[in-house]
């Protein structure tokens, strides 16, 4: 009797969704009889309609009965994964969930002491972490690094390519050259930008590096521009074509992404030197700077990093990455639910106005979940004190300590139990 009912279900669904009259659909592909069904396996016609065959309803079936299978599969991992940051959250102090929403960028501030007390959310490695040394000899501090943490670190680094390569240091033969993004789709297209971020990720993965902040996803048109060789076009399409096809490789590699510098770096000069405001309509924003971003969000870019820069049309008084309205835009408007995190603090876009404590109260306030932090006991304070003040909920910081969780997770640096 339940077979029955499922496959009578199956043609219902078939019915509806080719538009087909019900009662024809089942009783002249179907004779009920007590004992069986006739008919079993042959197509009806009617007026030269060809109505599906019993196998192929099955078929359907099956593949629906597949799907819900996964989807509860599914559900249930997205549940274990869920208790567990619950878990992991109830058991932080208030420091420790503060510590993990920091990618430290200072040595003196990457110590064994700091690592087990506190339990950062990362570290990022430059060019003096890489000079003169083997691959070997990196992957065996990054190891040491993620021994002391109970909590997996992100290793990350900016390897985009070109003027930006922090490996290229490295003392071993036949070292890989990364291009910069802007020559290497010149000469090759998206084939070559797909051919090399398999090399790059590969290549920063025997390291235990599994976080690279790439792809840009600004859209550069003066060449004389502080960004023009680090953009891969002025293009919003082939902008936008660079970003998905870079997100996608990386997602396949297990490498977390970071799509940068929201709203859109444009033209702009150079915040690590200098403040910088870009006075583009917010329909020009629209038309243009976010498409990259939002082609990266829909292939589940894991990080998107906000700019300094001072975006008029939203929030003339504040730089994005300082500023409440911008934030609500990434999140409302371009629907991105993954971490968020600011540009490096320690820039004179900010530093100009105010200090690292400072500023690191302000990024959290203004709905980062993550900074980069250049004294680690400085963002500390400053975090702590916006906790005091009112300034910053524990609520806030556990949402944002549950999307940077979900992030490790997903990228499985978390093992499941």
């Amino acid at each position: 009797m339940k077979r029955r009912l499922v496959i009578i279900l199956c043609i219902l669904t078939v019915a509806i969704a080719a538009g087909k009259p019900l009662q024809k659909m089942i009783f002249q592909n179907f004779e009920f009889r007590t004992g069986g069904l006739s008919g079993w396996g042959h197509t009806v016609h009617e007026k030269g309609t060809r109505y599906p065959k019993v196998e192929k309803v099955m078929a359907i079936g099956i593949d629906l009965s597949k799907q819900a299978e996964e989807e509860e599969k599914q559900k249930l991992a997205e549940e274990k994964r869920e208790a567990y940051i619950a878990g992991c959250i109830g058991k932080m102090t208030l420091e420790q969930k503060l510590a993990q929403l920091m990618i430290l960028t200072n040595e003196k501030d990457i110590t064994k002491n700091n690592m087990e007390r506190y339990q950062p959310g990362g570290i990022i490695l430059f060019g003096v972490d890489f000079n003169g040394k083997t691959i070997q000899e990196v992957k065996e501090r990054v190891d040491k690094l993620q021994s002391y943490a109970d909590l997996p670190l992100f290793i990350g680094v900016d390897e985009e390519g070109g003027v930006v390569s922090r490996v290229s240091g490295l003392k071993e033969e036949n070292l890989p050259v990364f291009k910069s993004v802007r020559s290497l789709y010149k000469e090759g297209g998206i084939t070559a930008i797909k051919e090399e971020t398999v090399v790059k990720a590969e290549f920063l993965k025997k390291m235990g590096i599994n976080l690279n902040f790439d792809p840009v996803a600004d859209i550069v048109t003066d060449p004389k521009a502080y960004m023009y060789d680090r953009s891969a076009a002025g293009n919003a399409l082939q902008v936008s074509e660079y970003v998905e096809t870079v997100v996608g490789v990386m997602q396949e590699a297990e490498m977390g992404s970071c799509l940068k510098h929201f709203p859109g770096y444009g033209n702009n000069v150079n915040t690590h030197l200098t403040f910088a405001l870009d006075a583009k309509e917010l329909s020009a924003y629209r038309k243009e700077d976010f498409l990259p971003f939002q082609a990266g969000i829909a292939r589940n870019a894991d990080m998107v990093m906000v700019s300094h820069i001072v975006m008029k049309a939203v929030d003339e008084k504040k730089p994005a990455s300082l500023s409440g309205k911008v934030h609500e835009l990434l999140r409302d408007e371009l629907d991105f639910t993954g971490v968020v995190i600011a540009d490096d603090l320690n820039m004179k876009a900010i530093l100009n106005r105010m200090s690292i404590k400072e500023a690191t109260a302000k990024a959290f306030a203004a709905g980062n979940d993550m900074i980069f932090s250049a004294d680690f006991g400085e963002s500390m304070k400053g975090a702590v004190e916006a906790v005091e003040k009112g300034e910053l909920a524990e609520q806030q910081i556990n949402e944002s300590v549950t999307r940077v969780l979900r992030m490790k997770w997903n990228r499985k640096l978390i093992a499941e139990e």
